[in-house]
């Protein structure tokens, strides 16, 4: 992996972290995340009127506009159910680590990545130190359950974005993404949480706008690395998120940390080196 993509990927795991850190402060509540998506496509909007040339090209992306943006439509509500029913240190690595196996598999399948010996040893090892942050002895079994559904929703994003990358700039097509899953989730926002709705915009502003530029900005990060990168080794190598978020929960939510989390944790650090070799 070239290191100025290596080095981004380790800026969007930071954000990654961070705004999941604090969606899981607000026990998940889709109505803080959702404030703050509609105050991204506010504050973006103006920008699109510099990526003009970029309308004459929707036609070809605005497939992959729409599945990316009704499979996050889906990922955020199923991440909402996830820190509603979870641990951050549980839930974040079983999704993380669905989505990093899942993704190198799909990226080999459907888009030909050719994935060396080096980095298929740093995916596994990734994985495997994200399990054993993730491992709980069945307990948190219905958060467990949604993280799943999570990670299949980013690999099903991943592939897709990659492939958008390649003939759109990437700001236009988060711009698309992010308008429309917002669109998605209003219904069910407006309707069955009126209420935590008006108590998120009233209390949890601060927490809806880190939650909202912080996701947007990981992802389109992401996006530009896509197209100098593997999709197979961003998505793992994204995942020292999973690391820096465990690390939170140890120290601000007061989860406990075990020797097999521990251990997790230095396999996640050994598995982007690997990576990073790669």
């Amino acid at each position: 992996m070239p290191t100025i993509a290596f080095l981004l990927v380790i800026l969007a795991a930071a954000l990654h972290a961070l705004w999941n850190f604090l969606t899981k402060k607000t026990a998940g509540d889709l109505a803080t995340i959702w404030n703050g998506m509609v105050m991204v496509c506010i504050v973006f909007t103006p920008f699109m009127f510099f990526l003009a040339p970029e309308v004459v090209a929707f036609s070809k992306v605005y497939p992959h506009i729409i599945a990316s943006g009704v499979i996050h439509a889906f990922y955020f509500f199923y991440l909402a159910k996830a820190y509603e029913h979870g641990e951050i240190s549980v839930v974040y690595p079983i999704a993380r680590g669905t989505g990093i196996a899942g993704t190198a598999i799909a990226a080999s399948l459907l888009l030909r990545e050719n994935i060396s010996l080096p980095g298929t040893s740093g995916i596994i090892v990734v994985c495997t130190g994200i399990f054993l942050l993730g491992y709980k002895n069945g307990r948190h079994k219905h958060g467990i359950k949604f993280a799943l559904v999570v990670g299949v929703m980013i690999v099903s994003y991943s592939i897709v974005d990659k492939l958008a990358v390649g003939i759109s700039h990437p700001l236009f097509y988060i711009y698309g993404c992010t308008v429309l899953f917002t669109l998605l989730l209003a219904p069910h926002v407006m309707i069955r949480k009126r209420r935590e709705l008006s108590e998120a915009w009233k209390s949890r502003k601060k927490y809806s706008i880190t939650i909202g530029l912080g996701s947007v900005s990981t992802y389109l990060i992401i996006l530009f690395v896509f197209r100098i990168a593997q999709v197979s080794y961003v998505v793992a190598a994204r995942e020292f998120a999973v690391a820096i978020g465990a690390i939170l929960g140890f120290i601000f939510l007061k989860e406990k940390l075990t020797i097999r989390k521990a251990i997790g944790i230095a396999a996640i650090v050994a598995g982007m080196i690997l990576i990073k070799m790669a």
